[in-house]
């Protein structure tokens, strides 16, 4: 059983890299192939996902995560009836705090305006995990995240932008008050997006 891989990246596509090791290059699928950069040595974690297609045949899939944490939710997620491999690999593209907080929360609202994830998959999701993160180091967080994300995509912001901001700002402050969220918020993402501009611009 394939658990991890250290290898070269050689090419990167939409939703695949393929990936060298010991002379042998694996397509591999990954939430987020624009963080490989070719030629460079990463180590994934994997998982084979193997099936039968509509005529039959047995296939075989390679999914690779750059965090072990990732590979466990990705695990949990297929072994839900109803969320298939693709659709939880999409779900991997989210920030993996806020959605472990969601689920606590049983927020089904805030985890269906997240990346890839339906109503009907955010109730599955609470369904089959809430008890699974029910404890963590996180839960002691008094804030609606699902609130929060929603507020930013309301005013125009992009999943990233906001994806970026969770993962700056302190969430776990109790009785903290959403709108100081929503503007330590917004001045993260208007301070990073002047960052980039004065890259872009050097």
């Amino acid at each position: 059983m394939l658990s991890y891989m250290v290898g070269k990246v050689i090419s990167v596509n939409k939703k695949t890299i393929t990936f060298e090791n010991n002379y042998v290059g694996y397509v591999i699928n990954i939430s987020k192939p624009n963080a490989f950069e070719v030629n460079k040595v990463r180590k994934l974690y994997l998982y084979k996902h193997m099936a039968t297609n509509n005529k039959n045949n047995l296939t075989e899939e390679l999914y690779g995560f750059e965090q072990y944490e990732y590979k466990e939710l990705f695990l949990l997620l297929i072994a839900i009836s109803g969320i298939g491999p693709k659709t939880s690999l999409s779900i991997c593209n989210n920030d993996i705090s806020v959605l472990k907080q969601l689920i606590r929360q049983r927020d089904v609202q805030g985890l269906s305006v997240l990346n890839g994830i339906t109503p009907k998959y955010a109730r599955l999701i609470v369904d089959n995990l809430c008890d699974v993160f029910t404890t963590g180091d996180n839960d002691q967080s008094n804030v609606e995240v699902g609130k929060l994300v929603q507020a930013l995509k309301s005013l125009g912001y992009a999943n990233q932008d906001v994806e970026s901001a969770l993962k700056h700002i302190d969430l776990s402050k109790p009785n903290v008050d959403l709108s100081d969220l929503i503007s330590q918020s917004i001045k993260f993402i208007a301070q990073e997006q002047d960052d980039v501009g004065i890259v872009k611009a050097n």
